[in-house]
């Protein structure tokens, strides 16, 4: 079944709390999504230093894709960060801007910041590792009237789990933070709260645990939660699980 999911602007407003190992940085960085376009092609990012020591750090901005589910990332030059390294003393901040180098296509186009922490003094002992900071922040170049639309299935998977695939066959990005499974009586078998980006033409897929087994053509309710709505849909599911069976 599809079903359309609008794209938020809201997260853009919203500030990531990153605290590292114990003794290392901390950061709190706003805001944690950049969008670009024709009318706005520079946005920034302020990173505050919120911990006692002095913070190094780079900048890289990859593009980014998803494939056979998982997130791939390449080299780019369609955007500029600048500065590209730079240091925050404690309780300080830094400026970073972002700057669009390309031009919309006719699908969104998605990319994703890396922000990382670099050493700013050598190992205490031979062979020790500093556990380093590294925050990833997206950037999405959007399409005038785009929109994600997912298409969902289900079905049962091993004795007690059910596996959930989701396929975005529209134009934008979706933006998923919950997805409950229930029976058609309402009853909840499964939930899930993830950030989970779906970018256009991607297919995600997942297992969630169940109390118990699913039916082959059993009717179940997927309920979803993006960014700024909420939506449901009335799914068959393709296959029993192990347990019931179905094999």
């Amino acid at each position: 079944m599809r079903h359309p999911l609008l794209r938020s602007a809201i997260t853009a407003l919203m500030a990531m709390m990153v605290p590292a190992a114990a003794g290392a940085t901390t950061l709190k960085i706003y805001p944690v999504l950049i969008q670009l376009d024709g009318k706005t092609p520079v946005q920034t990012m302020t990173i505050e230093n919120s911990s006692d020591t002095l913070a190094r750090m780079q900048v890289r901005v990859v593009a980014w894709r998803q494939d056979d589910g998982q997130d791939r990332f390449e080299d780019t030059r369609d955007i500029l960060a600048n500065p590209p390294m730079f240091e925050v003393a404690a309780g300080a901040q830094q400026i970073a801007r972002f700057g669009l180098r390309t031009t919309a296509g006719t699908t969104e186009k998605s990319y994703r910041i890396f922000l990382e922490e670099i050493p700013t003094e050598r190992p205490l002992a031979p062979g020790e590792v500093r556990t380093l900071l590294r925050v990833s922040i997206p950037i999405f170049v959007p399409v005038a009237g785009a929109q994600p639309t997912l298409d969902w299935q289900l079905s049962g998977a091993g004795d007690r789990q059910v596996s959930v695939t989701v396929r975005n066959i529209g134009s934008a990005h979706s933006h998923l933070n919950r997805i409950d499974i229930k029976r058609a009586d309402g009853s909840v078998l499964s939930t899930r709260q993830e950030s989970i980006y779906i970018l256009p033409g991607a297919t995600r897929s997942f297992l969630l645990d169940t109390p118990g087994p699913i039916r082959a053509g059993e009717k179940l309710v997927l309920d979803a939660t993006s960014d700024t709505q909420r939506l449901s849909v009335n799914l068959v599911s393709q296959t029993g699980s192990h347990g019931d069976g179905d094999h």
